[in-house]
């Protein structure tokens, strides 16, 4: 959806008029649903200001009975905004609309991501950033709902053929082929290069993740974590393709927008490091910037819930909020629909000791199975 539609889509018209201080009456029922009745027209050859302009309510599609000039949303508040002279200071438009939506609730798409660091000593595998500079992107990312602006927003990178070079503790050298995988690099906190993920695009690799040996583990780390630095709320998914199925759903809805997600790399939280390099140190850090609520995200499955419950209570021991989102059953959020994740965000239970003793007596997605396991004699 480009920036005009959705911010059309967004602004609220009453609001605007009263933001604005133009005089208008209703909304009153009309033949084409909810109308709006403005006083002046803004079109410099019209200026009539008998309250001869209708417009939707929901959309701002009407008219002027006068100068007979069809107007939408946006076409309304550019005239008023530069009249017929200046018509097409779209851009102005823009950003006047942009501003009225802040105020009114809406939060643009996260599209920037945070400044990245890649030290000498890593030297990825040849490989080229997505999208191209002419704008392509992987069929494979395309087909699984991963477009341009997220490959660009999580840094993806592909290698048709390359090599992963290390120094092994004996000093001898090593070298891993990397071939039509998906480079998925992994920060720290700030911002740091500290490892990536090659994931077969073709489905024929023996293996279908490939990780760099003498580079650390993914699970001392949060995927996407510099990017939740100064974050309130973090919507946390399992692989890094949960967290792009996260990063879609929330784009599609303003109003979950200040949620920033983040993955785990499993169903766990790692702990129990002296120094804090660990999940959970992660977590703390993030929360000394502002973090106060986690929603858990993962599977839905009987292991999976019963593994978030497990996290967070261990995040609610740290001082944050912990809330864990419900999938449908056996759906992670690669393969739900973006509206289902939504829903399942909105919906995300506190967790409570209370509810932790409820699930692990009943845990919904068991029951679940037990009621769609065919019936014996």
């Amino acid at each position: 959806m480009s920036d005009f539609q959705e911010l059309s889509d967004e602004l609220d018209l009453e609001q605007w008029f009263d933001r604005e201080g133009l005089a208008y009456k209703g909304p009153t029922r009309g033949s084409s649903g909810m109308q709006i009745n403005v006083k002046d027209c803004p079109q410099d050859h019209c200026r009539d200001g008998r309250y001869r302009v209708y417009l939707n309510a929901e959309t701002g599609i009407g008219n002027c009975f006068v100068c007979e000039t069809r107007f939408n949303k946006l076409s309304f508040v550019n005239a008023y905004l530069h009249g017929d002279k200046d018509a097409k200071r779209w851009g102005e438009t823009l950003k006047h609309v942009k501003a009225a939506c802040v105020e009114q609730g809406w939060r643009p798409k996260r599209t920037v991501t945070a400044a990245v660091e890649v030290p000498d000593e890593i030297k990825l595998p040849d490989s080229f950033a997505l999208p191209t500079p002419d704008g392509q992107n992987l069929k494979y990312l395309e087909q699984r709902g991963i477009g341009v602006e997220l490959a660009a927003y999580f840094r993806l990178r592909y290698c048709d053929s390359g090599w992963w070079n290390w120094t092994k503790e004996d000093g001898s050298r090593g070298g891993q082929k990397w071939e039509q995988r998906l480079l998925i690099p992994v920060y720290d906190l700030d911002g740091k290069l500290v490892t990536f993920q090659g994931r077969d695009i073709i489905g024929t690799a023996e293996a279908k993740y490939l990780f760099p040996p003498a580079l650390p583990g993914t699970g001392r780390f949060l995927y996407n974590g510099h990017n939740a630095v100064r974050a309130r709320r973090i919507a946390m998914g399992e692989g890094a393709f949960d967290v792009f199925s996260l990063k879609a759903a929330i784009d599609g809805e303003s109003e979950l927008r200040d949620i920033v997600p983040v993955g785990s790399f499993g169903k766990h939280l790692s702990t129990g490091d002296l120094e804090g390099r660990d999940q959970l140190g992660q977590l703390l850090t993030l929360k000394s910037y502002g973090l106060q609520e986690v929603i858990i995200c993962w599977d839905g499955t009987p292991d999976a819930l019963a593994a978030a419950v497990k996290a967070a209570e261990s995040i609610r021991k740290i001082g944050l909020k912990a809330r864990i989102a419900l999938l449908p059953l056996d759906q992670d959020p690669n393969e739900a629909k973006s509206e289902v994740v939504r829903k399942a965000l909105w919906q995300a239970l506190e967790y409570t000791p209370r509810l932790a003793v409820e699930w692990r007596l009943r845990n919904p997605y068991a029951l679940q199975r037990r009621a769609k396991a065919p019936q014996t004699a």
